[in-house]
């Protein structure tokens, strides 16, 4: 792995801790936690929405979209086997938060495997990638620790959850370079179609039904906050990109 490579992988992997860390310096009330995991969860359907979904069907077109399904209903069965004869709303919150959880260490897995396959292909589009990718990085890091503090009032708890997302995009980035020679072409496209799936099913099924079922005020105005700040950024990264292209 090339010295300019290892430095771009742990510059994303401490992107995500920085997210952790940030939320973790100082003591935050209810409202601003669930303000928080509010924008958290629309930043986090935005990047579904607008960056994964389109760089999916542009890398793989039509043909990796039933993966994009396979992943959502492959979450939807761990959901609801989990939740099976489950009662407790509290242990149901739990629940929803391991899932959320687990979305995004899969997330963070796959975008490891992404960055060094980016590099691997073109540098140049190993550069994009990147910056796709730290544009959200620190969000992811807000979102998991914000949501971990909510439920388990721990700060190290927070901080060691987003900083798992770091770990999550090394391995990732570490099980391409092992099993590289030996993958076949055309399989990250597929990759990226489940990780989407998975993402599509967490801010939809995990995080607007735990926003919902608060109904903390106008609160939820922060979801909307989050969606149209990520709308924002994209406008505003893409046009510079085509001035500089």
């Amino acid at each position: 792995m090339q010295p300019v490579i290892l430095v771009v992988l742990l510059s994303a992997a401490a992107a995500s801790s920085i997210g952790g860390f940030l939320l973790c310096l100082r003591s935050w009330s209810e409202k601003s936690l669930f303000a928080m995991i509010s924008a958290g969860a629309g930043l986090l359907l935005a990047i579904t929405l607008l960056d994964l979904l389109p760089h999916t069907l542009h890398v793989g077109s039509g043909r990796v979209m039933p993966f994009v399904l396979i992943g959502f209903s492959c979450l939807f069965l761990l959901d609801w086997m989990g939740h099976a004869g489950e009662n407790n709303t509290r242990a149901m919150g739990s629940a929803r938060i391991i899932g959320v959880l687990s979305g995004f260490l899969l997330h963070s897995y796959v975008e490891g495997i992404s960055i060094l396959a980016s590099f691997w292909m073109d540098e140049r589009l190993g550069w994009s990638v990147l910056f796709a990718m730290l544009l959200h990085k620190v969000p992811d890091g807000v979102t998991v620790a914000s949501l971990l503090l909510a439920v388990t009032r721990s700060r190290k708890k927070a901080f060691w959850g987003a900083a798992g997302l770091g770990a999550a995009t090394l391995a990732g980035a570490l099980s391409f370079q092992i099993a590289e020679p030996f993958l076949q072409e055309g399989w990250v496209p597929v990759m990226m179609a489940l990780t989407t799936g998975v993402f599509l099913y967490v801010s939809a099924s995990h995080l607007v039904p735990f926003i919902l079922h608060e109904r903390k005020g106008g609160q939820g105005l922060f979801f909307f906050a989050g969606m149209v700040a990520y709308l924002l950024l994209m406008t505003f990264f893409h046009s510079n990109a085509h001035l500089h292209a």
